[in-house]
């Protein structure tokens, strides 16, 4: 280390917003080194909090952080939409999430002040710490990493070697700038206005609202604070600038111009404000990424910001951490932009279409988009489908470059292993596909410190410490013996030796299903062992016949195979594994 070097580390991250905390936070969990700096001087007040909706993908990855209990605690939970014209009710959408499709089957309302505190009271448990009222000023990057230099509020100058520099420090963001990625895009040209304030009227408090006013829409959400609403007005019609006139305005949307009667009293907090819709041409320069606000920017219909940004980092950081552990070859980080980039540009275009629907401009389009509201809610396959997308959990990556599979073709299942093989490579192939989130099924054991049924995600997730005392997520390799005898499942009696050899025991947890009648005892077996005494298990993934599923750190599916065959698995982790 150079003389005027005052300290190394391997990820410096600029921004501790929800993105920056979360990615420290996950960091932290893998025992990975990592300094979080921020220019503001204290976290986001609670009072003037603009994200507020956090979705079920996201409150996974907060349940996997140990925060999604304390969040729920606080929270107001929102089951649905509602949209009126006048006082009349032309649409009630309902999350139609399955139970077994996720526990989070909601919207969780929480002021993104209130978030970040908690991301920070868990990072301070993991022994991390956020350097309030440091900015970066500029920074170098070579071969090996990145120099920057810091600068406190009290004018003091240091210089930080980093092997790796994030930025998760928003729009303005100066990692961005420092390596010149373009942020593509534009700008809405309606100005937005935004109040949380105190209101009575009778609308459901356990849903977002849409007010279709003659003027335009008025998005009412209700706070976890009883009788407390975030009002926004999206006509795009007002240029109030000073608290008293956006609150005066929205008194006026929200009574007589709406028709609702609604009576706005004292607002804690006022906003004006533009969108933009814009996304960086990649995540990735050398050893500089972005993620968040730094990366993407779009409306905020929906309440994607904070969700997108946050899994961002999740699927950056067990990359991340396993490249400074020397566990991977620095290539696979190149599957952050892959996986991530096609997502955000999904919710830009997305986001788009609900602001022309919920702000058109001219009459005639108005009076289509009231028609159109109305029919939305009536249609199953169309509510299941919006359901989804709003949870995060259609995400899929499946064109990532280290997602694959290994199966036979009908023909080649049929010949080789008759009508039992044909059998089970078309359950196999209705089953979970790589690249996607692994299902969160319930399963038929029950927690005994709550006597909740346990779900798959608390098994996977729940990581026992390892041999060496170390804990941390990791992948996790399920085998499904198969419900057929014909399934070959015998052979899982060698997979802890062929399929995860000595030089990744510690990095694959190998977990065996075994169905209400195992095929096979397999005495030989080293792994976990889960019950499956239903088969529910097996039906949901497909596994008629024996196979196996690789679950990332970050609970997607990295890989699936059937039959059971040592050489695919292993050529596929020399992506992944160094």
């Amino acid at each position: 280390m150079a003389d005027w070097i005052d300290r190394e580390v391997d990820v410096l991250i600029a921004g501790a917003g929800p993105s920056g905390l979360s990615l420290a936070v996950e960091l932290r969990r893998q025992g990975t080194d990592c300094a979080l700096i921020e220019a503001k001087a204290r976290p986001t007040p609670e009072r003037e909090s603009r994200a507020l909706a956090i979705h079920a993908a996201t409150m996974e990855a907060f349940q996997r952080m140990g925060i999604a209990g304390r969040m729920r605690e606080e929270g107001r939970v929102l089951h649905g939409f509602g949209a009126y014209r006048g006082d009349n009710r032309i649409l009630g959408l309902r999350l139609a999430l399955a139970p077994d499709e996720t526990r989070f089957p909601f919207i969780l309302i929480l002021p993104q002040g209130r978030t970040e505190q908690l991301l920070l009271d868990r990072l301070n448990e993991l022994d991390g710490d956020v350097e309030w009222g440091t900015r970066l000023e500029s920074f170098k990057t070579d071969m090996d990493g990145v120099t920057a230099e810091l600068k406190d509020d009290e004018g003091r100058t240091s210089y930080v070697r980093a092997k790796w520099l994030i930025g998760c420090d928003g729009t303005r963001s100066v990692v961005r700038q420092g390596v010149g990625l373009e942020f593509r895009g534009r700008e809405y040209p309606e100005r937005f206005l935004l109040a949380d304030a105190e209101v009575s009227w009778g609308l459901p408090a356990d849903e977002a609202s849409i007010l279709l006013t003659p003027e335009g829409a008025l998005v009412a959400v209700p706070l976890p604070d009883e009788g407390r609403w975030r009002l926004i007005d999206a006509t795009g019609r007002s240029d109030a600038a000073t608290p008293e006139a956006v609150l005066a305005r929205l008194q006026r949307l929200a009574g007589p111009i709406s028709g609702m009667g609604g009576k706005v009293g004292e607002a804690a907090w006022t906003s004006s404000f533009v969108i933009h819709r814009r996304v960086v041409d990649r995540y990735r320069a050398g050893r500089v990424l972005v993620a968040g606000d730094a990366a993407h920017l779009h409306s905020p219909a929906g309440g994607q910001g904070l969700n997108v940004g946050v899994q961002d980092v999740v699927n950056l950081a067990w990359k991340l951490a396993m490249v400074v552990r020397g566990e991977a070859v620095e290539s696979l980080l190149d599957s952050y932009d892959a996986e991530r980039r096609p997502v955000a540009a999904r919710v830009l275009w997305s986001t788009d279409r609900i602001m022309r629907l919920i702000a058109p401009r001219n009459p005639m389009a108005r009076v289509a988009r009231d028609a159109v509201v109305a029919g939305l809610g009536r249609i199953d396959v169309v509510s299941r489908r919006i359901a989804r997308e709003l949870a995060g959990l259609s995400v899929s990556y499946r064109r990532s470059p280290i997602v694959d599979e290994a199966r036979p073709g009908w023909l080649y299942a049929t010949s080789v292993e008759g009508a039992t093989g044909f059998n089970a490579n078309e359950s196999f192939r209705r089953g979970p596909k790589p690249g996607e989130r692994l299902p969160d099924v319930i399963l038929a054991q029950s927690d005994p410190a709550t006597g909740l049924p346990l779900r798959l995600s608390d098994v996977v997730h729940g990581e026992p410490a390892l041999s060496d005392g170390s804990q941390g997520p990791r992948h996790v390799l399920l085998v499904f013996q198969g419900i057929r005898p014909e399934s070959g499942a015998f052979r899982v009696d060698f997979l802890t030796q062929d399929f995860v050899p000595p030089h990744l025991a510690g990095r694959i947890r190998p977990i065996l299903v075994e169905p209400r009648v195992p095929v096979e005892k397999s005495p030989a077996w080293r792994g976990e062992r889960l019950s499956d005494p239903t088969n529910s298990l097996h039906r949901r993934f497909g596994a008629e016949g024996a196979c196996l599923f690789l679950v990332r750190p970050d609970g997607y599916i990295g890989f699936r195979a059937r039959p059971l065959d040592p050489l695919p698995f292993r050529e596929y982790t020399k992506r992944i594994f160094s």
